[in-house]
């Protein structure tokens, strides 16, 4: 009391004279400092402080209080120039003055006042006096548990100081920088919060005799403590991320032009990166030969595991078509989508043969205005992920084979009778998730300048052409070059969808102005201008759908194989007396990825609809397109936990493989290497990382796809996508946290 009330008056006495009067110092520091000065007295002298010592839960909201609302608001209040200015005048200059402008002192608050040291004060103090013994204790002593409670206001103000920066103190990073930090101190607190909640036993022994005292279960009071410091931690994190997002688009925006003489070679450093002119991997991405290669050899390869599916053994764990397109491909499909861009379409083994075949067969027909949306490959990619869980396609090699002959049996055919790509634009349900969850890839096949296309003739990007040259739109072309088959004008292009990455407009311009180039998932996600091939995107509903469908069939692939979702799904075959699980998985799953989806999509876009005043429909394409790097980062958590845990087991089933046509080059196989692997200590904090940064984009997301039409209106308009963008995330930090049917391996 004393000590809240000493400082109170001399940050009164400090203020009084610049509030309102210098820049760095509006009205609304002084409310702020008054607001977490309130929130201290009612942490530590109001009757919370002493249900506490009873209730782990109540305690937890007391360590909330001082850690996530005090000291920031304290912070936001800018009190070290107020305090000393409410010092006496002699004790300012004659005393503390000389003493802080000393360089030892200046020194160390250099170090104190330094990033790593904050981030590493509020994880040692959290994890430190959350550890059992010190906890108790904390409870046993009052001198103690005061030295707790000024340990983690000091701790918190060290982490909070780098993100508020109180004036007249200078961040020293940038804000880019400041969301990686302020993410890396939420996911230890989410791992601190889960080991609490998942815990089968009491961690603090203290409760046993007090919560039952209020009717309380000491194990029910945990786990309640730890779902309030999760969801608590993230009421406040994830509002300071998103505001260090918008910050930063604000810094790094252009500056306005000014003419002035400079050097010509001066306009080349505003270029963005540009994968094709990296010397080694450009050079071999420009050789149309070189991506044929690509094609051709992922062909054969797909050719031996149709063979061994078909005649290898019926074990999946033994066999190269149960084991690695289900657990090694699926998991180098997300690092190259999220890492890199839609690589996997550009080498797609299915091309080979069909470019093969239009050297000698050309197709007549164009695809039927009638299908020429994505309803067909909606449809498609819902009966995927039906089938999937239901027939358990992962654990049937001949099944995997016969997904392998239909595709090129489909592709062959549709692609022989229909022009423009048809098979990969409007029905290949794997080419629609590689195109849409690659929107959130941080590369793009895009136009270098913009200019150089508004001079252009010939339009070889999209017509083609016959040596690289530039031809008149009179003039009839002997294509050898051909254009992009999709029908995609590179300077009206719209980030990654519909975009094979075939690199065929890179041949054909006869100006060099097309390459992989550096894109932020804003333009693909929030933009709302007209697009090449796919039109205005907030009026496309069939793209929304499918969207919403992967980014939903994220989780329910995830969840699918979780202890939870099976124990479910026997308990509902059981009690309908059913001899197969098929029917079972078959309506949960399609709850999961079509009703779920339907109800609060539709529900979120009629309560943002309302309040923006918007139509229904183009809210709701918003908030599909919000929500897909969240699904994005699910689908990468999931692949590659798989991945994770069971690389080896493509080791044996090679080798068993080799063995059976006789080539014994690598001896005979250890199945003991096909049973999956201890899970990595490093893979659950990378997965909530993961997780973390899908839910920081996608709320950012929703706030540039509403701010941009809604104004004043904004916030209002996007809780309800930042609702279920939460929700999602909440699923799959519950996934994660979930024990797992190892998918794909032996049970050894």
């Amino acid at each position: 009391m004393v000590g809240i009330a000493f400082s109170s008056i001399l940050y009164l006495r400090g203020v009084r004279g610049i509030v309102g009067r210098i820049r760095g110092f509006p009205t609304w520091r002084p409310k702020c400092f008054a607001a977490g000065v309130i929130v201290l007295f009612l942490a530590l002298a109001s009757p919370i402080d002493s249900i506490g010592h009873m209730l782990l839960w109540v305690h937890m909201v007391q360590h909330w209080l001082l850690i996530m609302i005090a000291a920031p608001l304290i912070l936001l209040g800018s009190p070290g120039i107020p305090i000393l200015r409410g010092l006496p005048k002699v004790v300012r200059r004659q005393a503390l003055g000389p003493f802080i402008a000393s360089p030892f002192v200046r020194r160390c608050l250099a170090l104190l006042l330094n990033p790593f040291t904050g981030w590493m004060a509020f994880a040692l103090v959290n994890w430190t006096w959350h550890y059992p013994i010190f906890y108790g204790a904390a409870l046993e002593s009052n001198l103690v548990h005061r030295f707790e409670h000024a340990s983690f206001l000091a701790g918190s103000m060290l982490f909070w100081w780098q993100i508020i920066a109180p004036w007249p103190w200078k961040a020293r990073w940038s804000d880019a920088a400041l969301v990686v930090y302020l993410l890396a101190a939420d996911v230890q607190n989410t791992i601190f919060s889960a080991i609490v909640t998942f815990s089968d036993s009491v961690l603090y022994s203290n409760y046993l005799a007090t919560a039952p005292a209020l009717g309380w279960d000491a194990l029910r009071d945990q786990r309640m403590a730890g779902a309030f410091m999760w969801t608590a931690g993230q009421v406040v994190m994830l509002p300071a991320a998103i505001f260090l997002i918008l910050r930063a688009l604000k810094i790094v925006r252009p500056k306005p032009f000014v003419a002035r003489e400079r050097p010509a070679t001066v306009s080349h450093l505003a270029e963005p990166f540009d994968l094709l002119r990296v010397s080694l991997i450009g050079a071999f991405l420009r050789k149309r030969a070189a991506r044929e290669s690509i094609r051709w050899t992922l062909a054969f390869i797909a050719l031996i595991l149709v063979i061994d599916g078909f005649f290898g053994p019926t074990d999946a764990p033994s066999n190269m078509a149960g084991t690695l397109p289900w657990t090694h491909w699926r998991g180098l499909v997300v690092i190259a989508l999220l890492f890199g861009g839609n690589f996997l379409c550009m080498s797609c083994p299915l091309m080979a043969p069909r470019n093969l075949m239009r050297r000698w067969w050309k197709p007549r027909f164009r695809w039927p205005s009638a299908l020429r949306s994505k309803w067909l490959a909606v449809g498609l990619v819902a009966i995927w992920l039906i089938t999937y869980e239901a027939f358990d396609l992962w654990s049937n090699p001949k099944a995997t084979a016969f997904i392998f002959v239909g595709y090129f049996a489909a592709i062959l055919l549709i692609d022989g009778l229909f022009r423009g790509g048809s098979f990969c634009k409007w029905v290949c349900p794997i080419g629609q998730f590689h195109m849409t969850q690659s929107l959130v890839s941080p590369l793009s096949v895009s136009v270098r300048n913009t200019a150089v296309c508004a001079t252009c003739i010939g339009r070889e990007c999209i017509r083609g052409s016959d040596s690289g040259h530039a031809k008149s739109a009179s003039v009839a072309l002997s294509i050898s070059v051909p254009g992009c088959e999709l029908e995609l004008f590179q300077p009206a292009k719209r980030g990654n969808l519909d975009c094979t990455f075939c690199l065929d407009c890179v041949d054909a311009c006869p100006h060099d102005n097309v390459g992989i180039l550096t894109q932020s998932p804003s333009v693909a996600l929030t933009d709302r201008r007209w697009g090449s091939s796919i039109g205005r995107v907030a009026s496309r509903v069939d793209v929304a759908a499918m969207l919403a469908l992967l980014s939903f069939g994220a989780f329910a692939n995830a969840a699918g194989m979780t202890g939870p979702w099976l124990d479910l799904v026997a308990a509902v075959t059981t009690s309908f007396e059913l001899t197969s699980t098929v029917a079972v998985e078959a309506a949960m799953t399609s709850v999961a990825i079509i009703i779920l989806p339907v109800i609060l999509m539709s529900c979120a876009a009629l309560i943002s609809s309302r309040i923006s005043r918007l139509s229904l429909r183009e809210s709701l394409c918003v908030g599909a397109h919000a929500i897909v790097p969240i699904g994005a980062s699910m689908w990468c958590v999931h692949w590659f936990f798989h991945l994770a845990t069971s690389a080896s087991t493509a080791i044996p089933v090679m080798q068993r493989a080799l063995n059976d046509v006789g080539l014994a080059w690598f001896g005979e196989p250890e199945w003991a290497e096909s049973c999956c692997g201890p899970v990595p200590s490093w893979l659950l904090p990378l997965e909530l990382v993961l997780l973390q940064f899908g839910l920081v984009v996608s709320s950012w997301m929703v706030w540039r796809g509403s701010a941009q039409r809604t104004g004043r209106r904004a916030i209002l308009a996007s809780i309800p996508w930042w609702t279920l963008s939460l929700i999602l995330w909440f699923v799959g930090v519950w996934i994660v946290f979930q024990p797992m049917q190892m998918r794909g391996t032996s049970t050894l």
